[in-house]
């Protein structure tokens, strides 16, 4: 595993997360999305600004892992992240950064590869 797939594996969680609330009331999340529709939202606007929040949330975390931007008060500062295989992940060079650009902006989003 390296930084790339590391960070497409974030962005299939994101997506998958995304699908769950919109499509289910098995979570806190859905029953509040479910009562959004209810009142009127369009689903096309409920999937852009959950899909925008949830890229925001996952995209900035692996900024905050790589030492790109602080995570909360902790401030700026990198973690050393290891693969299970030992390849490093993160560990402030910015590939973790650029990988994750890379996964939830870049060309061929949201394909993961094996």
């Amino acid at each position: 595993m390296d930084a790339l797939l590391f960070a497409k594996a974030a962005r299939e969680e994101k997506d998958a997360m995304l699908e769950t609330y919109l499509n289910s009331t098995d979570s806190m999340a859905g029953e509040q999305i479910a009562k959004l529709k209810e009142a009127g939202a369009s689903d096309e606007l409920l999937r852009e600004v959950f899909d925008s929040v949830l890229t925001d949330c996952f995209y900035n975390i692996l900024l905050g892992i790589d030492g790109q931007m602080p995570i909360g008060s902790l401030g700026e500062r990198s973690y050393r992240l290891l693969a299970p295989d030992s390849t490093v992940i993160a560990n402030a060079s910015g590939t973790l950064a650029e990988a994750a650009y890379e996964a939830f902006y870049g060309e061929g989003e949201g394909e993961a590869e094996g």
